[in-house]
């Protein structure tokens, strides 16, 4: 049974120069489009708050890749909080967790 894509929410707020982006609902392949295009074009830091993120999957977690070696291309930085267990897990299979800046509380 095909199930309808779930929204992604896409929250932003801030200044040109440190941006917050608060994400809730799916990541996955049909929500990336929209997720990169409001992340674009990046704060010189920006943080994504995964609070709200139910479920990411392979999509998502390159979308995140991606928007993290643009940060670094463009001398800005990107800074991951609130990273719920599933999402967590879905990176920390996939060898990310390590790698992705995520700040932990």
């Amino acid at each position: 049974m095909n199930r309808p894509p779930v929204d992604l929410n896409i929250e932003q707020r801030g200044t040109d120069a440190a941006r917050l982006i608060h994400l809730s609902g799916r990541l996955d392949a049909h929500q990336v489009p929209a997720f990169l295009g409001a992340a674009q074009p990046l704060a010189p830091h920006t943080t994504l708050d995964l609070a709200g993120v139910t479920f990411m999957d392979s999509s998502g977690l390159a979308a995140l890749v991606k928007l993290v070696r643009s940060a670094r291309e463009q001398a800005a930085s990107v800074e991951i909080v609130n990273v719920q267990d599933a999402v967590r897990l879905a990176m920390e299979i996939t060898g990310l967790y390590g790698l992705l800046p995520i700040r932990t509380a």
